[in-house]
Order: structure tokens, then C-alpha cells, then sequence
């Protein structure tokens, strides 16, 4: 059986140059399963009730993205490395953390649809500056303001932020995600208990 060839080698092949990202790192909290079921059914009954027709995220891939490290024609191994080890330097109880509103981001080509919080996300912003300071130096695109938020969508609707049933679950872990762009695939890169 033939072994699959790193994204860079197979774009080289192709003639598509090693400039090309075909994978994202980041940093993100994910909902448990339970969790995630009550999002998306939330999210079906919204979509249902605002005339929304974007495809709704499969429940695996909801999550709070706390750090964008960046995008790459295949991430270099040492980076990785450097990530993995600054994030576990990371030390934060775990937390509950709450979302009670949606509301839409403006997007240049499709909005995407949100569910975010009013309170009740303080923690994430802890965890995020945490994770932050642990990073300096090492990756990321530091400078943007964190808006804790979960993309449910992407419409072509623009809907103005509103008051949901507050959902909430418990936050016991931080994970490395390397998303393969294009693909609706992720792969876990490193996880990381909080407590």
C-alpha cells in the first residue's frame, strides 16, 4: 500500500508551489457530545425559524478557538513541537462556561452565524491570555481582541445578536487542532487537562 505523501510534497507535485496553507493550527475547547447535540439542535430550530440555508457544522468540529497559530503548506514539525510544549506549560483550573446569545459576524463572502456569551465566558478569556503568554515568541497572530464565540454557519443572512436558552458545559481540557483546509477534517495535535 502506497504511504500518503506531507500536503508540501504533493502540492510540489502538482505544481502548486510550498506557498500554497493547506492546514491551520490552532488551539480551541470543544463541548462534550452532549453538549454539542443540544447546539446543533438549537441551531437547526434557529435556522428553521431566521430562514437561514448554510450548512449547519457537524457536531465534531463546534469549538471555541482560542489561538490561531497560523496556516501552512504543511506545518513544520519543529513548530509543532514548540507549540506542544508551551501549551503544556499552560496551568488553569477547569470551569463551566455559558453561552446565551447568536448573532451573526460580518464575513466577506458568507456571515458566520455564532453562538457567543454574554457572561459566563470570563474563564475562556483566562484561558486564552494564558495560553497567549505561553506562546509569545513561539506562534500565533497575536494583537486581535479574543470575542469568545462557536461558529454554528456560514449564511449569506446578516442577523443581529440575540438572546438565547443559555447552554452550558463544563471546560476540562484545551486542544491542538490541525484542520486540513478545504477538507471539513480535523486532527487532534495535543490535549491538555486543566485542574
Amino acid at each position: 500500500m502506497n504511504k500518503p505523501l506531507p500536503s508540501a510534497t504533493a502540492q510540489m507535485l502538482l505544481g502548486f508551489g510550498d506557498d500554497i496553507p493547506t492546514e491551520r493550527l490552532f488551539f480551541a475547547v470543544m463541548p462534550d457530545a452532549h453538549t454539542a447535540a443540544r447546539i446543533i439542535e438549537l441551531a437547526a430550530g434557529l435556522c428553521e425559524e431566521h430562514g437561514l440555508v448554510g450548512k449547519l457544522l457537524h457536531r465534531d468540529r463546534l469549538h471555541v478557538t482560542l489561538h490561531h497559530v497560523g496556516d501552512f503548506a504543511g506545518i513544520p514539525p519543529a513548530l509543532l513541537a514548540r507549540v506542544q510544549q508551551a501549551a503544556g506549560r499552560v496551568r488553569m483550573p477547569a470551569f463551566e462556561v455559558c453561552f446565551d446569545q447568536v448573532g451573526s459576524f460580518a464575513g466577506r463572502r458568507q456571515n458566520p452565524f455564532v453562538l457567543r456569551g454574554e457572561s459566563g465566558v470570563e474563564h475562556l478569556h483566562s484561558l486564552q491570555q494564558a495560553l497567549a503568554r505561553s506562546l509569545q515568541g513561539v506562534g500565533g497572530k497575536p494583537g486581535h481582541a479574543f470575542t469568545p464565540h462557536m461558529t454554528l454557519l456560514y449564511d449569506q443572512r446578516h442577523l443581529p445578536l440575540q438572546p438565547v436558552q443559555p447552554l452550558r458545559w463544563h471546560v476540562g481540557e484545551f486542544l491542538l487542532v490541525r484542520s486540513f483546509l478545504g477538507q471539513t477534517r480535523y486532527q487532534l495535535e495535543g490535549r491538555w487537562q486543566l485542574g
